[in-house]
């Protein structure tokens, strides 16, 4: 890597007093280090421009972490890699600092609200120290949406049934205004609500709730076995498509179209029609913070099958009923499942227009 004399690099030589060299950063059993061509360690003020983070290696050639004080300023450096942080307000061990393009750091009051960003994306203070979390919230006249963990979202989000459209940017509620996200066209009210334009998501009615109890009871048993919390949606839907093709075979007819009903008897009997295997899947899914539309085979209404959500937003086909032809069909796209289709007498003939494109 190559430091190459630049405005910003003459900014940063004259407060850190940096040298030009050709380097390497590497780590060893005790932390991260930085060799120049001459095989010397680098102390002091490091650029890595082709990364784009400085780091300051203290006397002993390691990065340091943490609080650092130098010429009368005081910086940040990320304890997990070492870089710095700048041109950001942000939360540091329950105190509020603001960044300058430089890094250096000046600490807010206790009582600040607003704005802070990481790593991960923004979030908001409130003057008592807590942060916005799990909801909508209006600031400065405008409306933005929280997730779990408190950092604002972004995009196409859907909420109670109802799709809404939060600036990439900004994370701000569109509304009163047309967009078009993949492909698909929303019309926004002055609420920022559209109607979900397709199928609905699979949901439990209320005349379901006392048999999803027990349902869901029978899935948590299953999932406590195959999932685990480090697991990422996909790993997890891949895991739950492998139990119900390793523990179920196909034989009868689901003597219903209750699909909370229909999971009960599957999870009981442990075989069953495509609708019995759809209605497990979901069943395993949902407990696992995926949704789900029914996909029906269009032609004969004689094929069920599950269309799932991973948490990058896209949506992709998930069937566990075996077929005689063979085939693995978890979380296929659009094109697969009709490649398929059309060399298997259109099994997977589905109306596009009722259920949202997959990658």
């Amino acid at each position: 890597m190559k430091i190459r004399l630049s405005f910003l690099l003459f900014v940063f030589s004259c407060l850190f007093g940096i040298s030009s060299f050709a380097d390497t950063l590497y780590s060893d059993e005790n932390g991260l280090r930085c060799r120049d061509d001459n095989g010397n360690d680098v102390i002091g003020w490091y650029w890595d421009e082709a990364n784009g983070p400085w780091f300051y290696f203290d006397a002993d050639g390691y990065a340091h972490r943490e609080w650092l004080v130098d010429n009368g300023s005081i910086y940040y450096l990320r304890p997990e890699d070492g870089t710095m942080v700048a041109a950001c307000t942000t939360s540091i061990a329950g105190g509020v600092w603001q960044f300058d393009s430089t890094g250096a750091a000046h600490r807010l009051s206790d009582s600040y609200t607003g704005w802070l960003l990481d790593r991960v994306g923004w979030y908001y203070r409130l003057a008592d120290g807590s942060y916005v979390t799990n909801g909508w919230k209006q600031i400065n006249g405008e409306t933005y949406y929280f997730d779990e963990t408190g950092y604002m979202k972004t995009g196409l989000l859907e909420v109670d049934g109802k799709v809404y459209y939060l600036d990439e940017v900004s994370g701000a509620m569109a509304h009163d205004v047309q967009r078009t996200v993949g492909g698909v066209t929303y019309t926004f009210d002055s609420s920022g609500a559209a109607a979900w334009p397709y199928k609905p998501i699979t949901q439990v009615a209320p005349e379901q709730e006392e048999m999803w109890q027990t349902v869901s009871a029978m899935a948590d048993t299953i999932l406590a076995g195959i999932v685990n919390d480090s697991m990422t949606d996909r790993q997890k839907a891949e895991a739950i498509y492998a139990w119900v093709r390793g523990n179920f075979t196909y034989s009868g007819h689901a003597a219903t179209r209750d699909w909370v009903q229909e999971a009960y008897n599957g999870f009981r009997r442990r075989h069953g029609d495509c609708f019995i295997y759809y209605s497990v899947s979901a069943a395993l899914l949902m407990r696992c913070g995926i949704p789900c539309i029914e996909m029906l085979r269009y032609t004969d209404n004689g094929h069920y099958w599950n269309l799932v959500q991973l948490s990058d937003g896209n949506w992709y086909h998930f069937d566990a009923t075996p077929r005689r032809a063979g085939g693995y069909f978890c979380l296929w796209t659009d094109a697969q499942m009709q490649d398929y289709s059309a060399k298997h007498g259109n099994c997977f003939a589905f109306d596009r227009s009722l259920y949202p494109r997959t990658p």
